[in-house]
This record gives structure tokens, C-alpha cells and sequence, in this order.
């Protein structure tokens, strides 16, 4: 059998012809469960050099051009609508990962042509939007209730997060809740690690904080961390903030470099670059409060990791982010001031409970647990469709 994924990504490719991710990890070990064949359906970009992930050379790539801005909607979207008819035409099965207009062009020929598939709900259309702009704010009410209502006729949606998606997106088909982020089971010896760094933790000795996310990701929001360093300064901490993440566009965006130097706080701001996955575990554990600062989010897999490291956490009071840390680790979105107040509390609480607390919950998303729960999902979609 042959299934397509299909998202707006970018994939990006080389001069020679090789394609390139940072998002869609594993996605090939998983989809091979339903499977013989797997596809991108996906938008991609060209970029210089290899600092991405390779993609596994079994997947192959359809592209589909960019038909979401006013001076390309005229001309790529009849190209692209040939390209997604020909290949839903082609294939068995679908999966549909929302906040994608490929995936909303694509359930229009699925439905036609009477395909199977699955909607993977994995962030809010309407955070996703509205954080882009002008634009993107007038087109968000369309965004959120296409969505709705893709989710809403859809006989099988994997939902990343345990409530957040599912009560904005409500649908009455089959469901699973059950996170994209996958991580191996954390060691007791990591926790130990951490326990002992927090006995001689001082941050007005120094204070670490650290996000890992794209850096030309704006509403990833780690502006408003760089903003708030100088309060923390002046109220006597000694803050270093590490952000660890490339470019997701071929381009690089200097943004938040150039904003930190102007706020005068270049030399406390570290660009630790895009590390492989087994550096990461080296960057959380360099941490003393590890931050997410999204202004938009599914159930984010930074977070996952921090807290399997044993590491304190806060993050915005945003989709699924509440779900996984406490209410006193969490803030208001886009405010400098709620970083503040939100580093301030934690020097209040047992950051070594709190440590504790964050390993344990981790453990709800290793590896086996995971796997377990999504192939019992696709057994049932499978058991209706396989011939």
C-alpha cells in the first residue's frame, strides 16, 4: 500500500538533488506501520550546504509550489491543484497534518475520489495565524473554522495534545490522544545529575536560562526573553540566556541578534547553534531553567526533553504547554514583565521537587509507551480499510 504525507512544510534540497528536513523526524518508521510507500506532498525550498536533517532515501518527494501569498496565489495554485489531484489519484492512504493549506486543498480530491486518511491536529490554525501579521490575523477566522470543520467530517484525527485540540477541534470520530515527541526513557541517574546541580544553585551567581527553537520562528517568542534580561539584571541576577536552533528558511534572520544587541545585552545572549538530537540532552542539562516562550504551539517537544533531563521549566499559558508544567511555571504570552515574574517565582519554590516532579511526567512519553498507543490507533483504521 502507498501513503502520502501531506503538510506545507518546507523540504529543502541541494544542488544535487537531496532532500533535507528539520521537523519530521522518525515520520518514515512510523508511517512504514501503514504502509509500503511513503510520500511528501509538501512545499520545498532550495538552500546551501547540509546542516539539516536527511531524509531517509526511501520517502519520496512530491513538491508542491507556494500558493499562499497574493502574488502566487493566481498563478501556483492551478499547478498545484493538478499536482494534488494526480497524486491522491495515485495512492491509498493520507495523512493529513492541519495548519496546512496543501492538506485543506487535498481533502477536497480524498473526499472525491473516496481515499482513506487521518488528520493529525498538531497546533491551533488559529495561534498560527493570527501571530503572523496583519495579514495573517484577517485570515485567521477562515483558517480556524476550515480546520474545524476538516477535523469535525474526519473519521480518524490523532490529536497531539490530551485536551487543548480536542476542545477546539472537536470531531466524532475515532480519536487518539498522543504526542508527536517522542523520547527514549529517561535514566534515574540523569535526575541525580540534576539534584546535585541544584544544591549549589545561586542565581544571583549566575542564572542560565536556555530555549531550543528556530530562530526565524517569530512567534516562537524568545523576543520577549532577550527583553527581559536587563530587569533581571538590575534586580541582581546574573543572567546568561542560551538559544539553541538554526534558520528553518534558507536565509538566515539576524532579529533577535540585533535586538539583543540593542538592548544591550549581546554579551548575556549565547547563539549555541542548530545541534544534532544527541547534543541536545548536553545543552538541557547547561540549563538552570529552561524556558518556552511560545506565542503559538501544539505540545512542544522541547519542553518533553527539558523535563526528561530533570530541568525546571516555564512556558506560556498557550495550548498544550499547560498540560504539561504547573501553574506556577506558567505566563502570560508576549509580555516581558510575565518572564520576569515567572523567573522570579521559581526562586521561590522547590526547584529539586519541581525537577523531580518534571522526570517523572516525562516518563509518560518514552518511546514504548508511545508507539504502543499510535499503532493501536492505526490497527483500528487499518482493520476498516485494509483489503
Amino acid at each position: 500500500m502507498k501513503l502520502v504525507f501531506i503538510h506545507d512544510g518546507p523540504l529543502f534540497y541541494d544542488k544535487e538533488g537531496n532532500y533535507y528536513e528539520f521537523a519530521y523526524h522518525e515520520l518514515y518508521e512510523r508511517y512504514s506501520y501503514l504502509a509500503d510507500e511513503i510520500t511528501f506532498l509538501i512545499r520545498t525550498k532550495p538552500v546551501e550546504g547540509k546542516s539539516f536533517t536527511p531524509v531517509p532515501p526511501q520517502i519520496k518527494v512530491i513538491s508542491v509550489p507556494n500558493f499562499k501569498s497574493p502574488k502566487t496565489i493566481l498563478v501556483n495554485k492551478p499547478k498545484a491543484e493538478k499536482i494534488v489531484e494526480k497524486c491522491v489519484r495515485e495512492n491509498d492512504y493520507f495523512v493529513l497534518r492541519t495548519q496546512s493549506s496543501i492538506a485543506q486543498l487535498a481533502v477536497k480530491y480524498i473526499r472525491k475520489y473516496h481515499k482513506p486518511y487521518i488528520v493529525e491536529s498538531v497546533g491551533c490554525s488559529w495561534d498560527s495565524y493570527w501571530n503572523h501579521g496583519l495579514l495573517g490575523k484577517a485570515v485567521a477566522p477562515y483558517m480556524y473554522f476550515k480546520t474545524r470543520s476538516i477535523i469535525a467530517q474526519a473519521k480518524y484525527v490523532y490529536y497531539v495534545t490530551g485536551k487543548f485540540l480536542q476542545h477546539r477541534y472537536p470531531t466524532k470520530g475515532v480519536t487518539v490522544s498522543c504526542s508527536n515527541v517522542v523520547i527514549n526513557a529517561p535514566k534515574s541517574e540523569t535526575l541525580e545529575k540534576r539534584l546535585a546541580r541544584l544544591d549549589g544553585f545561586d542565581a544571583r551567581k549566575k542564572l542560565v536560562l536556555g530555549t531550543a527553537a528556530a530562530l526565524d520562528t517569530r512567534y516562537k517568542g524568545q523576543e520577549h526573553v532577550i527583553r527581559s534580561i536587563k530587569a533581571l539584571t538590575d534586580k541582581g541576577y546574573d543572567v546568561e540566556y542560551r538559544l539553541a536552533g538554526g534558520f528553518n528558511g534558507a536565509q538566515p534572520d539576524y532579529f533577535l541578534r540585533d535586538l539583543a544587541k540593542e538592548q544591550g545585552v549581546l554579551d548575556r545572549v549565547k547563539f549555541v547553534g542548530n545541534l544534532s538530537a544527541d547534543k541536545m540532552p548536553e545543552f538541557y542539562d547547561s540549563l538552570d531553567i529552561y524556558v518556552q516562550p511560545s506565542k503559538q504551539e501544539g505540545l512542544p517537544r522541547a519542553v518533553i526533553e527539558a523535563m526528561s533531563r530533570g530541568c525546571p521549566v516555564i512556558g506560556t499559558s498557550i495550548a498544550g504547554i499547560p498540560e504539561l508544567i504547573p501553574k506556577v511555571c506558567l505566563f502570560r504570552k508576549g509580555s516581558d514583565e510575565e518572564v520576569v515574574k515567572a523567573v522570579e517565582r521559581m526562586m521561590k519554590v522547590d526547584l529539586k521537587r519541581l525537577a523531580k516532579r518534571n522526570f517523572n511526567r516525562s516518563k509518560e512519553f518514552s518511546r514504548e509507551k508511545l508507539i504502543k498507543k499510535r499503532e493501536a490507533f492505526y490497527d483500528i483504521f487499518l482493520a476498516e480499510y485494509r483489503n
